[in-house]
């Protein structure tokens, strides 16, 4: 047995697996806060695990995302791009905690296509499961996984070479709950219309998002829109805004590969595929699982060398 943690700045995301038949398969999963500056995260770990290490043992733990970051657990160094696999592997973190082995894996950083720095912690774990599922890729890729921190990434044969991040998702929530733009949202209430509407003037090659985000409070005081329409508007605007950007960036390819939960992978996929650049999508969880066994397996062959 062992576990395996995506631990980013929104939420923890933990798998009790076993390998079976040299397969890593997942038995239980769990989800807690994810990594904050004012949470003990070392408690934190051991409040949510408390079950599995009493009846499984002090099993070995493998981490990735923002508890290597300065905000998180311990301090990993970023690997600078263009990196693979190995090169992440060889810069891993382990120590022990009340008896139980840890290991953190650390993020990757690069100067981005603007010429400037750039980072990400967890996603290239997602990637590497990617690439590791997808023996006969193309020499080039383009990777995005939409999220908090939208990443748009260059694959090159097996290794990252270059990324851009947009806080598509942290914006959105920023807006929707810290500005006069709406009214927090306590529900999961959807308007298509609203959407699609925000999309494309977000796609549209005039418009200018400074310029068009009030448009959100505007349409609710003189059109009067519902809360969830103007969210869905603000929605789409944002994702069409990155989704324009990202492609004027990377305007020599006509696919796409999408990385993420399956509700924000379809966004982007219409966002996408109006401007006719094809897709096709993989879960989040399917590509931090497929990544962590290809980290895990190779850091414990080196350890047991070690040893």
């Amino acid at each position: 047995m062992m576990i395996l943690g995506d631990w980013g700045t929104s939420v923890c995301r933990l798998y009790l697996c076993q390998f079976i038949d040299e397969q890593l398969t997942v038995v239980d999963r769990k989800a807690g806060p994810g990594s904050k500056k004012d949470l003990d995260l070392e408690q934190s770990f051991f409040n949510l695990c408390s079950d599995w290490l009493e009846e499984f043992g002090r099993v070995p733990v493998f981490l990735i995302g923002t508890v290597g970051s300065n905000i998180g657990w311990k301090l990993v160094p970023y690997v600078s791009c263009p990196t693979d696999q190995h090169q992440l592997l060889a810069s891993a973190m382990s120590f022990d905690a009340r008896g139980v082995p840890f290991t953190i894996f650390p993020g990757l950083s690069c100067q981005n296509r603007h010429k400037l720095p750039d980072v990400m912690r967890g996603e290239e774990t997602q990637i590497f499961g990617f690439l590791s599922q997808q023996p006969n890729h193309p020499a080039e890729q383009l990777v995005c996984l939409p999220g908090t921190h939208t990443k748009w990434a260059l694959l090159e044969h097996d290794s990252i070479s270059s990324f851009i991040t947009s806080p598509v998702g942290e914006l959105f929530e920023v807006l929707s709950n810290h500005s006069v733009l709406l009214n927090p949202i306590d529900d999961d209430s959807w308007d298509q219309k609203g959407f699609s509407e925000g999309l494309d003037i977000g796609l549209s090659k005039t418009s200018n998002i400074i310029h068009t985000l009030f448009a959100t409070r505007a349409k609710q005081v003189l059109n009067n829109q519902s809360n969830t329409q103007a969210s869905c508007f603000l929605s789409g605007l944002l994702i069409g805004a990155d989704v324009k950007a990202a492609m004027q960036d990377f305007h020599l390819f006509s696919n796409v590969v999408l990385i993420g939960s399956s509700k924000i992978n379809s966004l982007y996929e219409v966002a996408l595929n109006k401007l006719n650049i094809r897709t096709e999508h993989y879960t989040s969880e399917w590509a931090t699982t497929c990544g962590l066994q290809a980290l895990t397996s190779e850091r414990w062959k080196q350890l047991d060398e070690r040893s």
